[in-house]
């Protein structure tokens, strides 16, 4: 029999996620890849808060459950496995044949590692200059030169050049030292994923250029590359687009170019409204991979280099590894391209696949290593067993009825709500569905008085153009366990759900996304589940935004919110940023400056009096995409109009918190503010925040 539960206010359950323990839980792995000469080796990278975020290179063979074979390639602190290009970064390494290729951190220089020797030092390689960055590499596979894409920053960061490249690697006599990059496309704006062909001198890509991001509309290139007398490129020839040719009259987003073994070039393309695979014929054609296009999603936005939801299975002609999203859920399939069916795969609870690679174990079986994760499980680093159907984890946990947090995690209900789409404030009413995650609160030691109702927290994610997702989060249990409920929306705007949704925030960012985290809110109050005096809302980056505009424009609404690296000026987000999103604004809110007025209206340091609830803002001073200097006025303008507001700000980080004990102090810092102004005392030791126009 469970003992009798503890009745204690919502919000001052104590629990066993602590804040350190979420931040402990923030290292995590990305980018698996295995290395395709020995494909009984996976590579993968794992961030660790307590060495300040650093990415750490680890591999090991695909069937070593025990780690007897595991490897940790960068040990040394020095090595940090992060590109900068984009900002965003990703695609930081590439392998073959024990020979890998890593972007560092500090200097953004490029290194080659033999992993068979020994010493096992890593050598830098390319122009080495540091205004230089390089991402999203391929090695080919004579060894002899590898193709990336680099961002040059030499004479402008907000125009910083992107250009395809050639990097040759150090043969046998040669000297240590600087080489020169090969250049060989630099006719658009932006450039990622090269792939070779198996089985002749082709190399394909894709591309795309301003103001659109690559979900918008990109382009697929092929070419065959020219060598010269050492086997190196030298230049592309016969280059063409062969999908998304910005001439076609066809605005399609493709993505993750993939060679099989016959040298067929396999692509995703959402030219029907929803990502989905396609192929090239022998004669250039386009052939969709299924019977006919589907409402699902076959891959996501990608907003950093080297994601990989689809791969050829080397050994099984015409079949493709998949993975498609059904709203919020994911599934896996093997797709035979003749036969155009889906065979769908059993996971072991998985609503999140990503990074897929194939490989083999060492007794020859073809081994699928993916990267994934569901509601009692964080993103972990697997194994799926193709022909014997059977996953097994590599690294990574599982809350199982022995763990000491079982009892305590919330399970995500995924919600449809009823909102509404543009024109607002007028006669005109258009309905419309929009979605969310409701996590109730959970923990097996209290429950709430009888005559109360839990508070609310919403989150919204950045992006914006991205999607909350219901896999195992620490941060979203550390709410829920102390007696919280949170709702984490997908916003129109949100990917998973094709185009038209995810079109339906342009130009309306501040609007759409407002309207629908506010919409969720207001149908759980309704629905009786959480206390509509006591909702709150937080967001990051782009979800900052959506807090404080729903702070500042529906103000009836929430009782506190948190900004963390959040935008408050969308006209400074629209000269201050990055290369990357110059042009998102764009899309978002319309051509800057020629829609500045529309840029201040919806603007909440533009609005500050309209704002009548408190607010409190984390910021890293070394933030690159959202300047700090957007949460100093901010909360300046909260000051001056006395309300209560708190302001934390972070050195050494930069867009997100990666250092551990940020990580705390930021979770902490939240739970002890909002405690403040919703009534409730948490049960945890907080070291106070300082809260400005607090009249306690």
């Amino acid at each position: 029999m469970a003992p009798a539960k503890t009745t204690a206010p919502f919000g001052s359950w104590k629990s066993p996620l602590t804040a350190s323990g979420v931040a402990s839980a923030s290292s995590s792995v990305s980018m698996a890849r295995i290395d395709a000469a020995n494909p009984s080796w996976v590579y993968w990278l794992e961030s660790r808060p307590q060495e300040g975020g650093r990415l750490v290179l680890l591999s090991k063979q695909v069937d070593d459950y025990s780690d007897s074979t595991l490897r940790e390639l960068t040990a040394d602190a020095r090595w940090n496995v992060r590109t900068a290009v984009h900002e965003y970064g990703g695609g930081a390494y590439a392998v073959y044949d024990g020979l890998v290729v890593f972007a560092n951190w500090a200097d953004q220089g490029v290194y080659l590692l033999d992993t068979s020797e020994e010493s096992q030092t890593p050598q830098r390689i390319a122009e080495q200059n540091d205004k230089l960055r390089y991402a999203s590499f391929a090695v080919h596979p004579s060894k002899k030169f590898i193709v990336c894409v680099r961002e040059d920053h030499r004479e402008s960061d907000i125009e910083a050049l992107a250009s395809l490249v050639a990097i040759p690697l150090p043969q046998p006599g040669d000297s240590e030292g600087p080489t020169k990059d090969i250049v060989l496309f630099d006719s658009s704006d932006f450039i990622s994923s090269p792939a070779f062909s198996p089985v002749n001198n082709e190399l394909a890509f894709y591309a795309w250029n301003h103001p659109d991001m690559n979900w918008d509309a990109t382009t697929l290139y092929c070419s065959s590359m020219k060598m010269n007398g050492g086997g190196v490129p030298e230049s592309l020839e016969h280059l063409q687009a062969v999908a998304g040719a910005p001439d076609s009259g066809k605005r399609e987003s493709i993505y993750q170019p993939r060679f099989d073994e016959d040298g067929v070039l396999h692509f995703i393309s959402d030219r029907s409204g929803f990502w989905n695979p396609y192929y090239l014929g022998a004669e250039g054609e386009i052939h969709l991979s299924l019977g006919s296009p589907v409402d699902v999603e076959f891959a996501g936005p990608e907003w950093a280099f080297g994601e990989s939801t689809m791969q050829p299975v080397p050994g099984s002609k015409f079949s493709i590894v998949v993975t498609y999203a059904q709203g919020g859920e994911h599934k896996l399939g093997i797709l035979n391209v003749a036969t155009h069916a889906i065979e769908d795969l059993p996971v072991p609870g998985w609503t999140q696949m990503g990074s897929f690679q194939l490989g083999k174990s060492r007794s020859g079986e073809p081994v699928l290593v993916l990267i994934s994760g569901g509601p009692s499980e964080r993103m972990s680093l697997f194994t799926y067993y193709i022909n014997s159907i059977s996953a097994q984890r590599l690294c990574g946990q599982q809350v199982s009825a022995q763990d000491p947090l079982a009892g305590y995690i919330s399970m995500p209900q995924e919600i449809a709500f009823p909102t509404k789409l543009p024109p607002f404030g007028t006669s005109e009413i258009c309905n419309a569905t929009a979605y969310a995650f409701y996590y109730p609160p959970t923990n097996k030691d209290f429950e709430g008085p009888a005559d109360e109702l839990p508070p609310l927290l919403v989150l919204s994610h950045g992006g914006p153009t991205a999607a909350a997702s219901s896999v195992l989060q620490n941060k979203i249990q550390y709410w829920t366990s102390r007696g919280i409920a949170v709702a984490d929306v997908n916003y129109g705007g949100s990917t998973g759900y094709g185009r038209e949704y995810r079109e339906r925030l342009y130009p309306h960012f501040g609007e759409v996304d407002v309207q629908d985290c506010c919409a969720a809110a207001l149908y759980l109050a309704e629905s009786g589940k959480v206390d509509r005096k006591r909702l709150s809302i937080m967001g990051g980056s782009a979800g900052g935004f959506t807090t404080l505009a729903c702070l500042a424009f529906r103000p009836e609404v929430f009782a506190v919110g948190a900004s963390l690296y959040g935008i408050s000026d969308l006209e400074v987000l629209a000269k201050e940023t990055h290369k990357f999103e110059a042009k998102y604004p764009e899309h978002l809110v319309g051509p800057y400056p020629e829609a500045r007025d529309e840029y201040k209206r919806r603007s909440p340091l533009h609005s500050v009096d309209k704002l009548a609830c408190p607010a409190i803002f984390l910021q890293g001073l070394e933030d690159k995409i959202v300047p700090p200097n957007q949460a100093t006025l901010m909360v300046d303008a909260l000051k001056r109009k006395g309300i209560r507001v708190a302001h934390i700000e972070f050195e050494g980080e930069q867009h997100g918190f990666r250092k551990s004990e940020n990580i705390v102090r930021a979770l902490e810092a939240q739970l002890y503010f909002f405690g403040k102004i919703l009534g409730f005392q948490p049960a945890d030791h907080i070291d106070p925040v300082p809260i400005f126009n607090d009249q306690e």
